[in-house]
């Protein structure tokens, strides 16, 4: 496209700027002008002057734009994996066609979709017991019947009251209505009220606890939300540990960065589920985390809340043998 003055410079500028894709054709099919955004769409670096079926990478880009018809149109298309949003518009005798790229809107779409999917399917299966659990009330008159009864359904009540909280944790954090409100925080005595609020249930299996922080060592975090994270990765490595197994915690610094690890002689995680950990409702093994009452959100509030902090978590964890969840935060990032 020939620039004819300033203004039309300042504009394609302008458009070249964008992370849309613009492309305007002539009556004949010419290019006129391609932004730097759409170019990936063509086969070559200068498409301008060419005929639009000369260049045109994509099939169904090429459908679009041999359009006859005057009408503005919007179509829907996937180029290389990615789902574009194509507006097509008619300025006399000159067709601009308008890429979007809005493939996180439906990743968006989808995991909303997910997300309510996941809700119902984890609220139907105590929703049903509990109704089981009222019918037989309603007809039992045997007192050890009736009382394991309520015991079940006290239970169910709450494996739902579990599932809410995580939900409210998480939506708080998502939205970042919950303010980061740092300070110094003492990491062995915050180890230490953890293994005693959880002591409780390493007795099963005579877990042992290891706390070996030392007792001077003070990380920077809003002391409330990095206990809720904290006792997750604690509370996971008791519950999927081995009968005598142990769960150490123990931290290091290097310049600003600490690093805290919560390491366990659990059943370990196979390689191919450790990238989808992280995510909302992802179980490793369904039945098992169903049964020890966790709701599958926990590992996803504790990314958001490190993250929260500006810093990282990962796991690094074999199979059968054990699992290293690591924390890493930056004392000096704000």
């Amino acid at each position: 496209m020939k620039i004819k003055d300033n203004t039309q410079y300042i504009l394609i500028k302008f458009l070249d700027y964008l992370k849309e894709g613009i492309i305007v054709v002539d009556s004949e099919k010419n290019i006129e002008f391609v932004n730097s955004y759409a170019r990936k769409f063509f086969s070559c670096d200068e498409p301008e002057g060419k005929h639009f079926s000369e260049v045109v990478k994509n099939h169904y880009l090429y459908s679009i734009i041999s359009y006859e018809d005057k009408r503005d149109k919007k179509v829907e298309m996937e180029i290389d994996e990615k789902k574009f949003l194509v507006n097509i518009y008619y300025i006399e005798d000159k067709k601009i066609i308008h890429l979007q790229d809005i493939t996180p809107f439906e990743v968006y779409k989808q995991a909303k979709k997910d997300f309510v999917s996941n809700v119902s399917h984890e609220l139907k299966t105590p929703i049903s017991v509990l109704k089981s659990v009222m019918e037989t009330l309603e007809t039992e008159t045997d007192p050890q019947i009736t009382k394991k009864f309520i015991q079940m359904a006290q239970k169910r009540i709450n494996q739902m009251d579990n599932l809410v909280q995580d939900l409210l944790i998480l939506a708080k954090l998502e939205s970042k209505e919950e303010k980061i409100q740092k300070s110094p925080v003492k990491l062995h005595s915050l180890v230490e009220s953890i293994f005693e609020d959880l002591r409780h249930l390493t007795v099963e299996k005579s877990i042992k606890l290891n706390n070996l922080v030392p007792t001077d060592f003070n990380i920077i975090v809003d002391e409330q939300k990095f206990l809720i994270a904290l006792k997750n990765l604690i509370e996971n490595a008791i519950k999927y540990n081995k009968s005598y197994g142990i769960v150490k915690v123990y931290s290091h610094r290097e310049g600003s960065n600490d690093t805290i690890v919560i390491e366990d002689s659990g059943i370990g995680i196979p390689k191919e589920a450790i990238p989808l950990i992280f995510e909302r409702f992802y179980r490793v093994d369904k039945s098992r985390s169903r049964n020890i009452g966790g709701t599958g959100l926990g590992l996803s509030i504790v990314k958001h809340i490190i993250e929260a902090h500006k810093g990282k978590v990962w796991v690094e964890s074999t199979y059968g043998v054990g699992s290293k969840f690591y924390i890493k935060l930056n004392r000096e990032v704000t």
